[in-house]
């Protein structure tokens, strides 16, 4: 089993903010409309992410509108409302090579708590 890498509230808003981070939030499209979304975070529902990750490049562009995570990639951040599914979301990232992802468990909650939605 791999070990669970987690970022803190100030690494991933500083890295957010750097453009340094690629962050797949895995909660719904209408948990984005409902609850906001971090700028800078892409969409990617918990239950398309094992297909997406598998995609070719271009077509993982195309849906998500930005560069597909290389499996190498050290700065990869996942997250979602609450971090139950975000911990669920990094054993599919890991057993497909994206071994180095991370989680941000406090979620939306926990970012719009000390953040504010942007």
């Amino acid at each position: 089993m791999e070990s669970t890498a987690e970022v803190t509230f100030s690494e991933l808003k500083q890295g957010l903010a750097a453009g340094e981070l690629q962050v797949i939030d895995v909660r719904r499209t209408e948990e984005l409309q409902a609850d906001g979304r971090m700028v800078g975070s892409t969409n990617i529902p918990l239950d398309e992410l094992e297909a997406a990750l598998q995609m070719p490049e271009e077509e993982f562009r195309d849906q998500y509108g930005v560069r597909k995570p290389q499996k190498e990639d050290t700065n990869i951040v996942l997250t979602c409302r609450s971090g139950r599914r975000t911990k669920l979301a990094l054993p599919i990232a890991q057993r497909l090579g994206y071994t180095r992802a991370k989680i941000y468990a406090g979620g939306i909650i926990e970012w719009k708590k000390n953040h504010g939605v942007d």
